[in-house]
Protein backbone atom coordinates (compact mmCIF):
# COMPACT_ATOMS: atom_id res chain seq x y z
CA UNK A 1 0.00 0.00 0.00
CA UNK A 2 2.72 2.55 0.87
CA UNK A 3 4.48 1.67 -2.39
CA UNK A 4 1.03 2.37 -4.46
CA UNK A 5 1.03 6.02 -3.12
CA UNK A 6 4.63 6.80 -3.56
CA UNK A 7 4.19 6.04 -7.07
CA UNK A 8 1.07 7.58 -7.31
CA UNK A 9 2.60 11.04 -5.78
CA UNK A 10 5.59 10.73 -8.22
CA UNK A 11 3.49 10.21 -10.77
CA UNK A 12 1.79 13.96 -9.81
CA UNK A 13 5.49 15.30 -9.32
CA UNK A 14 6.19 14.50 -13.23
CA UNK A 15 2.74 16.30 -14.55
CA UNK A 16 3.40 19.06 -12.46
CA UNK A 17 7.29 18.98 -13.74
CA UNK A 18 5.81 18.20 -17.65
CA UNK A 19 3.30 21.36 -17.02
CA UNK A 20 5.58 23.80 -15.69
CA UNK A 21 7.95 22.99 -18.47
CA UNK A 22 5.39 23.42 -21.33
CA UNK A 23 4.28 27.00 -19.86
CA UNK A 24 8.36 27.76 -19.68
CA UNK A 25 8.71 26.52 -23.43
CA UNK A 26 5.19 28.83 -24.55
CA UNK A 27 6.44 31.13 -22.25
CA UNK A 28 10.16 31.03 -23.98
CA UNK A 29 8.39 30.90 -27.05
CA UNK A 30 6.44 34.04 -26.64
CA UNK A 31 9.70 35.89 -25.54
CA UNK A 32 11.25 35.28 -28.58
CA UNK A 33 8.18 36.16 -30.87
CA UNK A 34 8.26 39.27 -28.71
CA UNK A 35 11.99 39.77 -29.45
CA UNK A 36 11.96 38.90 -33.63
CA UNK A 37 9.19 41.59 -33.74
CA UNK A 38 11.07 44.02 -31.57
CA UNK A 39 13.88 43.64 -33.47
CA UNK A 40 11.97 44.00 -36.87
CA UNK A 41 10.17 46.97 -35.76
CA UNK A 42 13.60 48.64 -34.77
CA UNK A 43 14.83 47.89 -38.37
CA UNK A 44 11.90 49.23 -40.10
CA UNK A 45 12.33 52.24 -37.39
CA UNK A 46 15.59 52.96 -39.51
CA UNK A 47 14.35 55.27 -42.31
CA UNK A 48 16.15 53.69 -45.24
CA UNK A 49 15.19 50.13 -44.65
CA UNK A 50 11.44 51.56 -44.17
CA UNK A 51 11.38 52.84 -47.50
CA UNK A 52 12.76 49.85 -48.91
CA UNK A 53 10.29 47.85 -47.15
CA UNK A 54 7.69 49.91 -49.01
CA UNK A 55 8.83 50.16 -52.31
CA UNK A 56 9.08 46.56 -51.98
CA UNK A 57 5.48 46.11 -50.98
CA UNK A 58 4.48 48.10 -53.56
CA UNK A 59 6.31 46.07 -56.28
CA UNK A 60 4.15 43.22 -54.64
CA UNK A 61 1.09 45.55 -55.26
CA UNK A 62 1.57 46.05 -58.53
CA UNK A 63 2.72 42.42 -59.66
CA UNK A 64 -1.08 41.36 -58.13
CA UNK A 65 -2.58 44.34 -59.36
CA UNK A 66 -3.24 46.07 -56.07
CA UNK A 67 -1.65 49.28 -56.72
CA UNK A 68 -4.68 51.30 -55.89
CA UNK A 69 -3.42 50.44 -52.52
CA UNK A 70 -0.57 52.69 -52.73
CA UNK A 71 -1.42 55.24 -55.72
CA UNK A 72 -4.65 56.75 -56.65
CA UNK A 73 -5.83 55.82 -60.31
CA UNK A 74 -7.07 58.22 -62.13
CA UNK A 75 -8.33 57.58 -65.81
CA UNK A 76 -6.49 58.19 -68.48
CA UNK A 77 -7.18 57.88 -71.89
CA UNK A 78 -4.89 58.12 -74.75
CA UNK A 79 -5.11 58.92 -78.85
CA UNK A 80 -2.01 56.49 -79.13
CA UNK A 81 -3.27 53.15 -77.06
CA UNK A 82 -6.19 51.03 -77.33
CA UNK A 83 -6.58 50.69 -73.37
CA UNK A 84 -5.05 52.47 -71.54
CA UNK A 85 -4.64 51.55 -67.85
CA UNK A 86 -2.47 52.93 -65.08
CA UNK A 87 -3.14 49.61 -63.08
CA UNK A 88 -1.23 47.64 -66.08
CA UNK A 89 1.03 50.44 -66.68
CA UNK A 90 2.43 50.02 -62.94
CA UNK A 91 2.57 46.67 -63.18
CA UNK A 92 5.00 47.09 -66.20
CA UNK A 93 7.29 49.77 -64.49
CA UNK A 94 7.51 48.11 -61.51
CA UNK A 95 8.97 45.16 -63.23
CA UNK A 96 10.97 46.52 -65.80
CA UNK A 97 12.28 50.13 -63.90
CA UNK A 98 15.17 50.21 -61.26
CA UNK A 99 12.73 51.70 -58.14
CA UNK A 100 14.43 53.83 -56.07
CA UNK A 101 13.97 56.66 -53.80
CA UNK A 102 15.43 60.15 -52.55
CA UNK A 103 14.75 62.25 -49.43
CA UNK A 104 13.42 66.00 -49.99
CA UNK A 105 14.09 69.28 -48.79
CA UNK A 106 11.50 68.44 -46.32
CA UNK A 107 12.75 65.45 -44.20
CA UNK A 108 9.34 63.70 -43.74
CA UNK A 109 8.84 63.86 -47.58
CA UNK A 110 10.62 61.34 -49.88
CA UNK A 111 10.07 60.67 -53.99
CA UNK A 112 9.90 57.78 -55.47
CA UNK A 113 11.49 57.36 -58.84
CA UNK A 114 11.11 54.26 -61.40
CA UNK A 115 14.47 54.74 -63.95
CA UNK A 116 14.74 58.57 -63.68
CA UNK A 117 10.90 59.20 -63.64
CA UNK A 118 10.06 61.01 -60.42
CA UNK A 119 6.26 58.82 -60.35
CA UNK A 120 5.35 59.68 -56.33
CA UNK A 121 6.57 61.07 -53.57
CA UNK A 122 5.62 59.75 -50.17
CA UNK A 123 5.23 61.96 -46.94
CA UNK A 124 5.85 60.01 -43.71
CA UNK A 125 4.39 60.33 -40.01
CA UNK A 126 7.37 59.79 -37.80
CA UNK A 127 5.90 61.27 -34.38
CA UNK A 128 5.06 58.02 -32.48
CA UNK A 129 8.63 56.90 -30.63
CA UNK A 130 8.36 53.29 -29.13
CA UNK A 131 10.82 51.86 -26.97
CA UNK A 132 11.12 48.54 -26.27
CA UNK A 133 12.88 45.23 -24.37
CA UNK A 134 14.12 48.29 -21.90
CA UNK A 135 16.73 49.21 -24.46
CA UNK A 136 15.11 49.60 -28.40
CA UNK A 137 13.95 53.13 -29.07
CA UNK A 138 12.79 53.61 -32.66
CA UNK A 139 10.28 55.33 -34.80
CA UNK A 140 7.02 54.04 -35.97
CA UNK A 141 6.87 55.25 -39.27
CA UNK A 142 3.35 55.40 -40.64
CA UNK A 143 2.39 56.79 -44.33
CA UNK A 144 0.76 60.08 -44.04
CA UNK A 145 0.43 60.92 -47.41
CA UNK A 146 0.95 59.64 -51.13
CA UNK A 147 1.18 61.66 -53.93
CA UNK A 148 0.90 60.13 -57.05
CA UNK A 149 1.95 61.94 -60.53
CA UNK A 150 -0.68 59.83 -63.17
CA UNK A 151 -3.04 62.47 -64.22
CA UNK A 152 -1.67 62.86 -67.01
CA UNK A 153 -0.41 59.34 -67.45
CA UNK A 154 2.93 57.53 -66.56
CA UNK A 155 4.73 58.85 -69.47
CA UNK A 156 4.80 62.34 -71.10
CA UNK A 157 7.50 62.54 -73.64
CA UNK A 158 9.21 65.40 -75.63
CA UNK A 159 10.85 64.92 -79.67
CA UNK A 160 12.85 67.30 -81.60
CA UNK A 161 12.74 66.28 -84.76
CA UNK A 162 13.51 67.74 -88.60
CA UNK A 163 10.02 69.42 -89.87
CA UNK A 164 9.64 66.83 -92.83
CA UNK A 165 9.45 63.82 -90.45
CA UNK A 166 6.87 61.86 -89.23
CA UNK A 167 6.26 60.71 -85.64
CA UNK A 168 4.75 57.63 -84.78
CA UNK A 169 3.91 55.90 -81.22
CA UNK A 170 2.40 52.64 -80.93
CA UNK A 171 2.08 52.74 -85.01
CA UNK A 172 -0.40 55.81 -84.91
CA UNK A 173 0.95 58.82 -86.27
CA UNK A 174 1.34 61.80 -83.87
CA UNK A 175 -1.44 64.51 -84.08
CA UNK A 176 -0.47 68.53 -85.26
CA UNK A 177 -2.25 69.06 -81.90
CA UNK A 178 1.34 67.86 -79.69
CA UNK A 179 3.35 70.64 -81.79
CA UNK A 180 4.51 72.49 -79.23
CA UNK A 181 6.53 74.91 -81.01
CA UNK A 182 9.76 74.99 -83.70
CA UNK A 183 12.71 74.81 -81.53
CA UNK A 184 16.50 76.54 -81.79
CA UNK A 185 19.38 74.21 -81.49
CA UNK A 186 20.34 74.64 -78.30
CA UNK A 187 23.76 75.52 -78.87
CA UNK A 188 23.04 78.00 -81.40
CA UNK A 189 20.14 79.61 -79.51
CA UNK A 190 21.83 83.14 -78.55
CA UNK A 191 22.46 83.67 -82.62
CA UNK A 192 18.90 82.73 -84.06
CA UNK A 193 18.11 86.38 -84.70
CA UNK A 194 22.14 86.78 -86.98
CA UNK A 195 22.18 83.61 -88.88
CA UNK A 196 19.98 81.52 -90.81
CA UNK A 197 19.68 78.53 -88.38
CA UNK A 198 17.44 75.12 -88.89
CA UNK A 199 15.03 74.48 -86.05
CA UNK A 200 13.44 71.24 -85.22
CA UNK A 201 9.60 70.56 -83.88
CA UNK A 202 9.12 69.91 -80.84
CA UNK A 203 6.22 67.73 -79.90
CA UNK A 204 4.99 66.28 -76.48
CA UNK A 205 3.19 63.42 -76.05
CA UNK A 206 1.50 62.53 -72.19
CA UNK A 207 -1.48 60.42 -71.63
CA UNK A 208 0.61 57.04 -72.34
CA UNK A 209 0.02 54.76 -69.20
CA UNK A 210 2.44 51.92 -71.05
CA UNK A 211 5.84 52.55 -72.63
CA UNK A 212 5.79 53.56 -76.05
CA UNK A 213 6.78 51.83 -79.17
CA UNK A 214 8.24 55.13 -80.77
CA UNK A 215 8.71 55.74 -84.65
CA UNK A 216 10.44 57.98 -86.37
CA UNK A 217 9.88 58.27 -90.88
CA UNK A 218 11.50 60.64 -93.06
CA UNK A 219 9.64 62.06 -96.42
CA UNK A 220 10.03 58.53 -97.93
CA UNK A 221 8.63 56.63 -95.10
CA UNK A 222 11.55 55.17 -94.04
CA UNK A 223 12.64 54.90 -90.80
CA UNK A 224 14.90 57.16 -88.60
CA UNK A 225 17.52 56.48 -86.07
CA UNK A 226 17.22 58.60 -83.12
CA UNK A 227 18.99 59.21 -79.68
CA UNK A 228 17.64 59.52 -76.16
CA UNK A 229 19.38 62.27 -74.54
CA UNK A 230 17.98 64.03 -70.94
CA UNK A 231 14.49 61.71 -71.35
CA UNK A 232 13.46 63.68 -75.06
CA UNK A 233 14.34 62.14 -78.17
CA UNK A 234 16.21 63.60 -81.55
CA UNK A 235 16.02 62.86 -84.78
CA UNK A 236 17.84 64.98 -87.36
CA UNK A 237 19.85 63.64 -90.81
CA UNK A 238 22.41 66.34 -90.04
CA UNK A 239 25.60 65.36 -91.91
CA UNK A 240 28.34 64.04 -89.98
CA UNK A 241 31.64 62.85 -90.66
CA UNK A 242 35.70 63.25 -89.14
CA UNK A 243 36.94 63.90 -92.84
CA UNK A 244 37.15 67.95 -92.89
CA UNK A 245 37.24 68.11 -96.97
CA UNK A 246 33.90 66.67 -96.95
CA UNK A 247 32.90 68.79 -94.15
CA UNK A 248 34.13 71.70 -95.52
CA UNK A 249 32.07 71.09 -99.35
CA UNK A 250 28.75 71.85 -96.99
CA UNK A 251 30.42 74.73 -95.74
CA UNK A 252 29.95 78.56 -97.10
CA UNK A 253 33.50 78.96 -96.55
CA UNK A 254 36.97 76.57 -95.61
CA UNK A 255 37.81 77.28 -92.17
CA UNK A 256 40.26 75.28 -90.15
CA UNK A 257 39.18 75.17 -86.44
CA UNK A 258 42.58 73.96 -85.03
CA UNK A 259 44.60 77.58 -85.05
CA UNK A 260 41.49 79.26 -82.89
CA UNK A 261 41.48 75.86 -80.38
CA UNK A 262 45.37 76.57 -79.81
CA UNK A 263 44.88 80.16 -79.32
CA UNK A 264 41.99 79.63 -76.99
CA UNK A 265 44.02 77.45 -74.73
CA UNK A 266 46.94 79.59 -74.93
CA UNK A 267 44.77 82.52 -73.45
CA UNK A 268 43.23 80.16 -70.69
CA UNK A 269 46.97 79.72 -69.16
CA UNK A 270 48.02 83.59 -70.22
CA UNK A 271 50.08 82.65 -72.67
CA UNK A 272 48.73 84.31 -75.74
CA UNK A 273 50.54 87.24 -76.44
CA UNK A 274 49.16 90.52 -77.12
CA UNK A 275 46.70 93.61 -75.36
CA UNK A 276 44.76 91.98 -72.62
CA UNK A 277 46.46 88.45 -72.76
CA UNK A 278 45.66 88.16 -75.95
CA UNK A 279 41.79 88.78 -76.05
CA UNK A 280 42.42 90.67 -79.37
CA UNK A 281 43.71 87.28 -81.12
CA UNK A 282 40.44 85.72 -80.02
CA UNK A 283 37.33 88.07 -80.83
CA UNK A 284 37.79 88.14 -84.57
CA UNK A 285 36.08 84.75 -84.15
CA UNK A 286 34.10 85.62 -81.58
CA UNK A 287 30.32 87.95 -81.42
CA UNK A 288 29.80 90.61 -79.29
CA UNK A 289 27.38 90.25 -76.83
CA UNK A 290 27.52 86.50 -76.76
CA UNK A 291 27.95 84.31 -73.76
CA UNK A 292 31.79 83.39 -75.34
CA UNK A 293 32.50 86.51 -75.80
CA UNK A 294 31.53 88.01 -72.60
CA UNK A 295 33.73 84.58 -70.77
CA UNK A 296 36.69 86.17 -72.98
CA UNK A 297 36.36 89.77 -71.80
CA UNK A 298 35.73 88.52 -68.20
CA UNK A 299 39.08 86.11 -67.99
CA UNK A 300 41.15 88.64 -70.01
CA UNK A 301 39.87 91.77 -68.09
CA UNK A 302 39.82 90.18 -64.34
CA UNK A 303 42.12 89.55 -62.04
CA UNK A 304 41.95 85.60 -62.09
CA UNK A 305 44.34 85.36 -64.92
CA UNK A 306 47.41 86.73 -62.94
CA UNK A 307 47.31 83.43 -60.89
CA UNK A 308 47.94 80.72 -63.44
CA UNK A 309 50.53 78.72 -62.35
CA UNK A 310 53.88 80.35 -63.52
CA UNK A 311 55.35 77.79 -66.33
CA UNK A 312 56.75 78.13 -69.08
CA UNK A 313 55.86 76.17 -72.79
CA UNK A 314 57.47 73.13 -73.92
CA UNK A 315 59.32 73.76 -77.09
CA UNK A 316 57.20 71.15 -78.55
CA UNK A 317 54.18 72.64 -77.09
CA UNK A 318 50.64 71.24 -79.03
CA UNK A 319 50.81 67.56 -79.56
CA UNK A 320 48.38 64.88 -80.07
CA UNK A 321 46.19 67.45 -81.78
CA UNK A 322 43.17 65.54 -83.48
CA UNK A 323 40.26 67.47 -84.72
CA UNK A 324 36.84 65.31 -85.71
CA UNK A 325 33.58 64.88 -85.36
CA UNK A 326 32.48 67.39 -88.03
CA UNK A 327 28.59 68.22 -87.67
CA UNK A 328 26.98 70.25 -90.71
CA UNK A 329 23.69 71.91 -89.65
CA UNK A 330 23.12 74.00 -92.92
CA UNK A 331 25.57 76.02 -94.81
CA UNK A 332 26.22 78.52 -92.17
CA UNK A 333 27.16 76.21 -88.69
CA UNK A 334 28.50 73.67 -87.86
CA UNK A 335 30.14 71.57 -84.73
CA UNK A 336 33.57 70.05 -84.26
CA UNK A 337 34.91 67.98 -81.73
CA UNK A 338 38.88 69.02 -81.34
CA UNK A 339 41.51 67.67 -78.76
CA UNK A 340 44.83 68.54 -77.95
CA UNK A 341 47.32 68.29 -75.14
CA UNK A 342 49.36 71.51 -74.23
CA UNK A 343 52.95 70.61 -72.50
CA UNK A 344 54.09 72.87 -69.74
CA UNK A 345 57.06 73.21 -67.32
CA UNK A 346 55.96 74.46 -63.97
CA UNK A 347 58.10 76.57 -62.17
CA UNK A 348 59.41 73.44 -59.77
CA UNK A 349 60.14 71.55 -62.57
CA UNK A 350 57.56 69.36 -62.95
CA UNK A 351 55.78 68.57 -66.28
CA UNK A 352 52.23 69.25 -66.63
CA UNK A 353 50.11 68.42 -69.74
CA UNK A 354 46.92 70.36 -70.09
CA UNK A 355 44.34 68.57 -72.26
CA UNK A 356 41.66 70.54 -74.23
CA UNK A 357 39.01 67.90 -75.37
CA UNK A 358 35.60 69.88 -76.55
CA UNK A 359 33.35 70.66 -78.86
CA UNK A 360 33.02 74.15 -80.68
CA UNK A 361 30.06 75.33 -81.76
CA UNK A 362 30.53 77.56 -84.90
CA UNK A 363 28.36 79.92 -87.13
CA UNK A 364 29.14 82.20 -90.27
CA UNK A 365 28.85 85.69 -89.29
CA UNK A 366 29.74 88.81 -90.88
CA UNK A 367 32.25 87.51 -93.51
CA UNK A 368 33.99 84.71 -90.90
CA UNK A 369 33.25 81.53 -88.78
CA UNK A 370 32.70 82.76 -85.35
CA UNK A 371 32.76 80.60 -82.12
CA UNK A 372 29.35 80.87 -79.58
CA UNK A 373 29.48 78.22 -77.66
CA UNK A 374 31.94 75.42 -76.25
CA UNK A 375 30.94 72.05 -74.92
CA UNK A 376 33.50 69.50 -73.15
CA UNK A 377 33.43 66.35 -73.90
CA UNK A 378 33.57 63.74 -70.53
CA UNK A 379 35.40 60.63 -71.32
Amino acid sequence: MGIKRKIKKMSLYKKSLIVFTLLLLILAEFALVYVTKSLKAYEKGDVDNYMNSLIKDMGKAAKKGNIDEYFELSEVKSDYEKNSSLEKGYKELFKEAEISYKKTDDKAKYDIYADDMLIASVTLDDSKVEHRLGLLTYTDYQIKEIESYNKDGLYELDFYIKDEYKLYINDVEVKNDALKEEAKIEEFSEVYDLVDLPTLNHYKVSNLTYKPEVTIKDAKGKKVEYEVKDGAYYANDFFNTDDADKAMEKLNNEYDPLPFAKNWSLFLTADLPGTRWGLYTLTPNLIEGTEMYKKAYSWATQVDITFTSIHTLDKETFTNTKVSNYTIYNENAFSVEVYLEKNMTLIDGQKKKDVLHDIFYYVYYDGAYRLVHMKSVTE
